[in-house]
Parts: C-alpha cells; sequence; structure tokens
C-alpha cells in the first residue's frame, strides 16, 4: 500500500491506504495542505469484511463498506482537527469574502450547512471549511481546513471542484446561524453579543480542554462581529444574505476581558455591560445581565471568599446603586446559588 500525507489544523496526518482508495483520497483531499512528514498515521487495510482503519495503530472502525471509505477516512481527519491545542473550534463552516474577511456559519447536524456552504463557494465566496470553524489562539484569525465538503449523505467533493479555496487564514466579518426550513420565508434576526456569545459556546467543540481562555476567544468574536440568525428555504436567497455579509470590512478580534477569579471553579469574561460566567466543573456557560452581574460580583467576592447567611446583606452594602433593592438581590442571588455559581449560604 502506498499513501499521502496532509496538515490538519497544523498537524501532519499520513494516510495509507489500497491504491483504489487512494486515487479517491487524492482527489478529495487536494485542497488540503500537503505535508512532508507525518506525526500521525491513519491506515485502510483491507479484510474479509471490507476495509479496518486504524489512528496510530489502533482500530477505531472496523467493516467499512468500501464505498464509504474516503469519507470514513474524512471523519477521522476532522476528530484529529478536533484536538488542535492551538485554536478555539467551533462546529461550523466558514467562508471568505472580497475584501479579505471571512463569515462563519455556526450550526450542528441538519441545519444544512454543508448545502449551503457549497452554494456560498459556487456563487464566488472563498472556502475555508465546512465542519470546523477554527479561531487562532494567538491572532484571532479563522484558520482555513480545506477538507472536501459532505453532500447528499455520504458524497464528498473538494471545494476547488465548486469555486475558489481561500489560501491563507482571514479575520471574521460577521456570524451567522442558519436553519434549513422547507417552505419557510427567508428572515434575518439581529442577535445581541450576550446571545451571539451562548450559541458559539454551545457549538464550541474544544471549550472543556481550553476552558477560560476559549471563553475569551469566543466572546471576543461575539463582540467583534454583527451576528444573524438566518431561516431560510432557498439556499440561493440565503447566499444573497451571507455575500453581504462577508462584504463588511473585519475587525482585529481579541479575546475578552477576563476578570479577576471571583470564585475557584468559575471564569468570568466582560461582554459589554454583561458577565458570561463559565462553570468550569458543568462546563456551562451563564449571562448574566449588569443587575445580575452587579449581584455575582459583590456575592462571590465575599471578604475572604466566605458565603455567609448574611450574603444578601453584603451584597446591599456594598452596592453602588445598581442592585438596592432587596427582594430583586434575593432573587437573584438564589438563582446564583441554584446554578451552582455560588456555594449556598451555610445554615444556622
Amino acid at each position: 500500500m502506498s499513501g499521502l500525507a496532509v496538515d490538519v489544523l497544523g498537524t501532519a496526518v499520513g494516510i495509507v491506504a489500497p491504491e483504489p482508495h487512494l486515487t479517491e483520497l487524492r482527489v478529495a483531499l487536494a485542497d488540503l495542505e500537503p505535508a512532508p512528514t507525518a506525526d500521525h498515521q491513519l491506515a485502510l487495510t483491507p479484510t474479509d469484511h471490507g476495509l479496518d482503519l486504524r489512528d496510530n495503530g489502533r482500530i477505531v472502525q472496523r467493516g467499512i463498506d468500501p464505498d464509504i471509505a474516503a469519507p470514513t477516512v474524512v471523519w477521522r481527519l476532522n476528530a484529529i482537527a478536533a484536538q488542535s491545542p492551538a485554536h478555539v473550534l467551533v462546529h461550523g463552516a466558514c467562508v471568505g469574502g472580497p475584501l479579505g474577511g471571512c463569515v462563519l456559519l455556526v450550526g450542528g447536524a441538519g441545519t444544512g450547512k454543508s448545502t449551503l456552504t457549497a452554494a456560498c463557494v459556487g456563487s464566488g465566496l472563498a472556502y475555508l471549511s465546512d465542519e470546523v470553524a477554527a479561531v487562532d489562539r494567538r491572532t484571532g484569525l479563522i484558520a482555513p481546513y480545506a477538507k472536501p465538503i459532505g453532500l447528499d449523505g455520504e458524497r464528498i467533493v473538494p471545494a476547488s471542484s465548486l469555486g475558489v479555496v481561500a489560501t491563507g487564514p482571514a479575520p471574521p466579518t460577521a456570524l451567522v446561524f442558519p436553519r434549513y426550513e422547507p417552505g419557510a420565508d427567508t428572515s434575518v434576526v439581529r442577535l445581541d453579543a450576550g446571545w451571539t456569545l451562548v450559541a458559539l459556546v454551545a457549538h464550541a467543540t474544544n471549550l472543556a480542554a481550553h476552558g477560560g481562555t476559549a471563553l475569551a476567544w469566543l466572546a471576543g468574536v461575539a463582540l467583534a462581529c454583527p451576528a444573524l440568525q438566518l431561516t431560510h428555504a432557498d439556499a440561493g436567497t440565503a447566499v444573497t444574505t451571507i455575500a453581504r455579509a462577508a462584504e463588511r470590512p473585519a475587525r482585529r478580534v481579541t479575546p475578552a476581558q477576563v476578570l479577576e477569579p471571583i470564585t475557584a471553579d468559575t471564569t468570568t469574561v466582560a461582554v459589554g455591560d454583561s458577565l458570561a460566567v463559565l462553570h468550569e466543573p458543568s462546563g456551562r456557560v451563564h449571562l448574566l445581565n449588569p443587575s445580575a452581574a452587579a449581584v455575582w460580583r459583590r456575592a462571590a467576592g465575599a471578604v475572604d471568599g466566605c458565603i455567609t447567611s448574611s450574603l444578601v446583606d453584603t451584597v446591599l452594602e456594598g452596592s453602588d446603586g445598581g442592585c438596592r433593592d432587596r427582594s430583586t438581590v434575593t432573587a437573584t442571588v438564589d438563582q446564583l446559588v441554584r446554578s451552582g455559581l455560588i456555594a449556598a449560604p451555610p445554615g444556622p
């Protein structure tokens, strides 16, 4: 068996396979950067029951139908890409515009993202990725990952067969959360930065690995880029909206401000007047409005980190005017306790 090697978000992956499958893979993976050597290896091995796929010698899939061998290798390449330590990763596609910026199409399976991406590339937008939107943790740029586009179930096509493939990273200009809905009129809803961050976190694939660092970068993207929820039944109409967003001038993305540690289990970042709090044990992100944010700062910052039965009084005494109402403070403290962000006050 012979092979090839490609770069997958900084990991050089060698692929070994019987020649007919390798020929198919050379075509499918033509848009990925070739790698001179490999530090990771995938191997397709024929058996009496199909093909086995090994990842660094470990079998990860048995009895693969030869007709879907190439898509199965691409599936594994995506898994390797998802382990990149240099990027904050979001489940989404990415297409580039005429001014050098790019639009992230964020969403999970079933949103019509791949079909929409193919339509965007066919209309003249540049292709960066179809499955993984990768924010470089050093620069804030979106790194290209030019895997083949998955269409019609198991069919994969190189994006270069549809249009232009981006040759380097690009700054984000906008975020689009597409939703395909048969028969629906095209509608566009603008999202504010806080809810954009919550949506990005919901689609982040390595938040657990990078924790507060990932949260800060995603918040930076949410603050720098306008975000749209796009409902459509027709890819052509949706492409018009995306192309218009791609014409915006790009803004430099920097990580959002991370506050001094408030509790040991949380990371807090500023998102405008609101705060986003990552509860690391659960992996959940809570968006606090300005009033709740004021309570959070005071309640969690009680003297020596000790939460006392007079927690509400502590908050009210330290209020700068933003949280003077006792019933509101009491309800907010209760919600913060129930969410696990702060410890419950000890009993009498």
